[in-house]
């Protein structure tokens, strides 16, 4: 029988129903109108997203399972129940008592509550990117285990394969570096796992205390989550009401949190002379000769992953296969067709952040290639356009 506190700290967690929080301006959608993406949307198991000219994002259908912020490939959506940061410190406190981690729904901990020690809760193993699973390895545990007991009958189970992609490239990556395969997706916690100790002067169920400190964390997470959102909501609307001109292509470059941590956990690995690493985390860019040197491709692109060098009369168009995060914004708004977005990449080059040229040319090269205003107008409009 659960305790009164236990009963209203249950009614305010399903009032927090914001465990995803989007930042608008980072979609793609919202970036440029061309953007072809929509991962997000693909892999909602409840139909809180849908992706037509811009993000629409329901929350009251949100069942917060962070499969979304898992493919996001810009950083647009965000899960934060648990927090990374959150995940993080739970690794650390069962690597350092079991050596192990183990990762489950809270469908199965409803079930099974007992458990709830022995396991670092998600709203959804969906949640657990490639970052978390190669960060909780190198932060030395010895098997990192990912319950699939509750999976068949949920309504997620959508996410299910996603999941298996994201464990198979987690094993894959560390593999490169000799490492056994670690992580695994089983119905039962490993026996090694035991439960986090009580802390000393804790008592079962819910005291006062501890309903106090839930609370606490609880509000400070709607403080520091939902208030940005709040505030920036009301910066769009009041640019709006200015008859202010918003540019796509002028929204600041932002590399993914999953793509920095996880390059930072690469990092500190030794070297590797990996060249080809098939990948549904970075991309590789190819241009082939069609290209005219407009440069919208390193405009649009949301992680500076391509740059544009000029230097006198000769332009460099470059890539940085480690911000590259596969969104193929840059093929959707190519208008010649030249660019193609391949997904197997070289790991030393990623670690080595080196930059290379796709394509180099010169000013008056570029000048002969690019379309005239009136002939693009012409094709934009489907009239003939005299100047």
């Amino acid at each position: 029988m659960l305790s009164k506190l236990e009963l209203f700290a249950e009614a305010c967690a399903k009032l927090d129903k914001r465990g995803i929080v989007m930042q608008e301006k980072r979609c793609l959608r919202k970036r440029h109108i061309h953007s072809s993406c929509q991962r997000c949307s693909d892999i909602c198991p409840t139909g809180a997203i849908t992706c037509t000219e811009s993000l629409v994002f329901l929350g009251e259908k949100c069942s917060g399972c962070g499969a979304c912020a898992t493919v996001c490939p810009s950083g647009a959506l965000a899960a934060k129940l648990p927090s990374n940061r959150e995940i993080s410190a739970l690794v650390f406190h069962h690597v350092k008592h079991s050596g192990a981690v183990a990762f489950a729904c809270e469908t199965y901990l409803k079930v099974h509550p007992a458990e709830r020690r022995r396991v670092i809760s998600v709203q959804c193993i969906a949640r657990c990117d490639e970052a978390i699973l190669v960060a909780a390895v190198l932060s030395g545990a010895t098997h990192v285990a990912i319950l699939n007991t509750a999976c068949e009958d949920c309504v997620q189970n959508k996410v299910c394969a996603q999941v298996q992609v994201v464990v198979d490239t987690a094993n894959r990556l560390l593999a490169c570096w000799k490492y056994p395969q670690l992580i695994t997706i089983t119905p039962t916690i490993p026996q090694k796992i035991k439960p986090l100790p009580v802390a000393e002067g804790e008592v079962t169920g819910m005291s006062r205390r501890n309903f106090l400190t839930a609370f606490k964390r609880k509000s400070e997470s709607l403080v520091t989550q939902v208030l940005p959102e709040i505030i920036l909501t009301t910066e769009e609307t009041s640019a709006k009401n200015n008859n202010e001109i918003e540019n796509p292509l002028e929204e600041p470059k932002h590399l993914p949190d999953k793509w920095r941590a996880l390059f930072d956990s690469l990092q500190r690995l030794p070297s590797t002379a990996v060249s080809e690493f098939p990948s549904t985390i970075w991309g590789d860019i190819r241009i082939d000769s069609s290209c005219n040197g407009c440069g919208t491709c390193a405009d649009a692109c949301p992680s500076s992953a391509l740059t544009i060098h000029k230097q006198q009369e000769l332009w460099r168009l470059s890539v940085d296969v480690s911000h590259c995060t596969q969104c193929g914004l840059c093929k959707d708004v190519c208008c010649r067709g030249s660019i193609e977005v391949i997904s197997t990449v070289a790991l030393n080059e990623i670690l080595d952040q080196k930059s290379q040229v796709l394509v180099e040319k010169r000013q008056e090269e570029i000048d002969t290639l690019l379309e005239p205003i009136e002939d693009r107008m012409a094709r934009l409009l489907g009239c003939s356009v005299k100047n």
